[in-house]
């Protein structure tokens, strides 16, 4: 399925690639070096048939054009969570690399008291506020103040940082669950 915005294709502005960003650095097709350290000055002309380029034609344009410059939206829905707290400041520089100045970071993750973190037996306690799941993925429950300080120690602006609160009940069992997630907007500066 092709979107489209006022009858133009929108197919050209995604680019879905699998990546463990905890391991490793973003690709260099996203913001290369050279651009990211001139993109306070630098305008991207892009060439007329970029939209049709895919990202491995991006990979080398000889002199057009050397990546798609950065991006205008990075969205962290339940990831965050998953990444061993010490390797956390990396995720978030690497995520502040990528983007364009003035540009937005979005946070959504499992806050602190969460039913969640209510339903783990204390044998799955990894450390402060750190779980391991059954299948060995890791589940960490944030406060504001521990996500105000890895987002704005990485220099981003905090623009909206709150608790989201949710009461749903199962009407089948009639169990009430609470659920609290940490909700946020950061912006990279101009």
């Amino acid at each position: 399925m092709i979107t489209t915005v006022d009858g133009v294709s929108t197919k050209h502005r995604f680019y879905p690639f699998l990546h463990d960003i905890s391991v490793t650095c973003f690709p260099n097709w996203l913001f290369c070096n050279y651009c990211r350290k001139n993109s306070q000055t630098k305008l991207f002309n892009f060439p007329s048939d970029f939209r049709e380029n895919k990202v491995e034609d991006l990979k080398d344009l000889s002199g057009i054009c050397c990546c798609i410059g950065g991006v205008d939206f990075v969205t962290m829905i339940f990831t965050l969570s998953a990444v061993p707290l010490e390797k956390m400041p990396h995720v978030i520089t690497e995520c502040w690399s990528i983007l364009k100045p003035g540009c937005f970071l979005l946070f959504r993750d499992y806050g602190l008291y969460d039913l969640t973190m209510l339903r783990f037996p204390p044998i799955q306690k990894m450390g402060f506020r750190e779980y391991m799941r059954s299948d060995g993925t890791l589940s960490y429950f944030f406060s504001l103040d521990v996500v105000r300080d890895l987002f704005c120690g990485a220099g981003f602006i905090e623009l909206e940082l709150e608790y989201c609160c949710v009461r749903s009940v199962n009407r089948r069992n009639g169990k009430d669950m609470r659920r609290v997630w940490v909700h946020g907007k950061f912006q990279k500066p101009m």
